[in-house]
């Protein structure tokens, strides 16, 4: 489990930001909580969730709007040109189109299939790595401040 002490002293401070990220870092806590508990799509929900709030974090930080979309790699895109730095490579943002797909999926039954019957460990594995490595990113721009 990745350590979010560091980010959570950050989160403390005043200023709606920050609120972001603590929204996100409780998010990240109850991936943590599903996942013990077996609950596969509530791991991949609360993943995208995470993340979708340390990208609003981090263009909030930046004074700039945040646009309505839940979609995480077109949010990291922003961050990229926000930043003028490319924090979220391409391999990055190609995780993020897999995990921008949770916050419907992950949620809502389709056709005969409810989430719970569909999605996997393995995909919840996987939303939790991608969850580790933007908040790892995420430390690194932030952490030094």
């Amino acid at each position: 489990m990745y350590n979010t002490e560091q980010l959570a002293r950050i989160a403390i401070q005043d200023g709606a930001q920050y609120a972001w990220l603590r929204q996100s870092l409780n998010d990240f806590e109850m991936t943590h909580i599903l996942f013990s508990a077996n609950k596969w799509d509530g791991v991949c929900y609360h993943a995208q969730q995470s993340v979708e709030k340390l990208l609003k974090f981090i263009i909030s930080s930046t004074g700039q709007p945040i646009r309505h979309t839940h979609s995480v790699h077109e949010l990291a895109k922003d961050c990229n040109k926000l930043l003028d730095a490319e924090a979220f490579d391409e391999e990055h943002i190609d995780c993020y189109k897999e995990l921008s797909q949770y916050n419907t999926i992950a949620r809502n039954p389709s056709a005969c299939d409810a989430p719970v019957d569909i999605i996997t460990k393995k995909q919840a594995q996987s939303a939790i790595d991608t969850l580790d490595r933007a908040l790892m990113i995420l430390e690194q721009l932030y952490g030094q401040k």
